[in-house]
């Protein structure tokens, strides 16, 4: 009677990566459900999932090669997150139809203080760059995130740019109390009339978001511009997660440990301003056009909360995986642009210009 026969080293040591990779990707579907206030450490997982899905598609294909049924245990999971899936990646073979009504582009920016942290010179020429861009563009309506600016009278600047621009409204708010003759806030530029206006601020926050009511038409549109928490991760943080984290001996735990702690507190202080925005969604008797920076990704919670009320445009017409953020951290689509059930998309659009540490998107919808 023959032996039966060992199971091969590598195959037992392919089968157990193949396993870990599984139960990660597994776990990435979980944040969209469960608030980070509940279990913190799993929001962590939507922050990963575009490498786990590739990592998990490699072993379908590494096990494909070798002709062995265990390409099921990636696939399988892959396929139970089909919804996970494609809230991250879209393939838009076919181009939107335009529907009846108003037609406009929307443009959602974050434009990192137009680089004025690094020093004025770069300030100038990141503000000319990207004003260029955006005379360029022509957007019906401009949401920007991280706007500064200094002037010996603290509006100039904004009101040149709206001038610049040629559009008739601009509202904007600061995220604290102005200081001196400095601007530091969300803006938003319309080439419509507003009707009215506000911002969204609770105790112990700074303002995330400012709305105007704008008429489009003969219909009354809410804009909301918004920009969540973010984790106030340093250089050297980024540094220490994109090499793997090397650093001396003895100082990688604490590290570890203190970009654990800036994670966390911002999945938190994310999920109280999502919860806020939504009873306000809730209260908005208009059709609705949401942009702006969230810190987070499409697989977490917040990203969620907003998509059960609102289309992201992103599903609608985008294509790939589309990342906004511009900096060494891969694969993360944190700005967006939703929009109510009642209204259409047909282009959506990502610019890879390098003025920010985000790239600016576009919609262009039908009212």
């Amino acid at each position: 009677m023959s032996k039966p026969k060992k199971p091969h080293v590598a195959r037992i040591i392919f089968l157990t990566l193949n396993l870990i990779a599984v139960i990660a990707l597994a776990a990435t579907n979980l944040p969209a459900y469960i608030a980070p206030s509940l279990f913190p450490f799993l929001s962590l997982f939507g922050l990963v999932y575009p490498l786990l899905l590739f990592i998990n598609l490699g072993f379908v294909v590494f096990w494909l090669v070798f002709r062995t049924r265990f390409a099921l245990i990636s696939l399988v999971i892959i396929l139970a997150g089909f919804n996970n899936l494609i809230n991250n990646f879209h393939f838009n073979l076919f181009k939107g139809s335009i529907h009846q009504g108003t037609t406009l582009k929307v443009l959602s920016y974050n434009v990192q203080t137009f680089g004025l942290n690094e020093g004025k010179e770069t300030g100038e020429s990141n503000r000319n760059n990207i004003l260029y861009f955006l005379k360029n563009e022509n957007p019906h309506i401009t949401c920007l995130q991280e706007y500064r600016s200094e002037g010996k009278t603290r509006y100039e600047p904004l009101k040149n740019m709206k001038d610049t621009l040629e559009v008739g409204t601009y509202y904007y708010e600061s995220y604290f109390s102005p200081r001196f003759n400095q601007l530091s806030g969300l803006v938003i530029f319309s080439k419509f009339s507003a009707v009215d206006k506000g911002k969204l601020k609770f105790k112990g926050s700074r303002t995330f978001g400012i709305y105007a009511d704008l008429l489009i038409g003969k219909d009354t549109v809410r804009v909301y511009n918004i920009h969540l928490a973010s984790i106030q991760l340093l250089p050297s943080d980024i540094d220490f997660v994109v090499g793997g984290g090397q650093e001396e001996k003895g100082a990688i735990t604490p590290h570890v440990l203190k970009i654990y702690n800036k994670l966390t507190d911002a999945f938190l202080l994310r999920e109280k301003q999502v919860d806020f925005l939504t009873r306000q969604l809730n209260k908005c008797h208009y059709p609705v056009i949401l942009c702006g920076d969230f810190n987070d990704t499409p697989s977490s919670y917040v990203y969620h909360e907003v998509n059960a009320k609102l289309k992201d445009t992103f599903k609608e017409k985008g294509k790939g995986f589309s990342k906004s953020y511009a900096g060494e951290l891969p694969f993360l689509r944190i700005d967006y642009i939703f929009i109510s059930q009642s209204i259409n998309t047909f282009r959506f659009q990502r610019y890879k210009v390098g003025f920010s540490d985000h790239f600016p998107i576009s919609a262009m919808i039908t009212i």
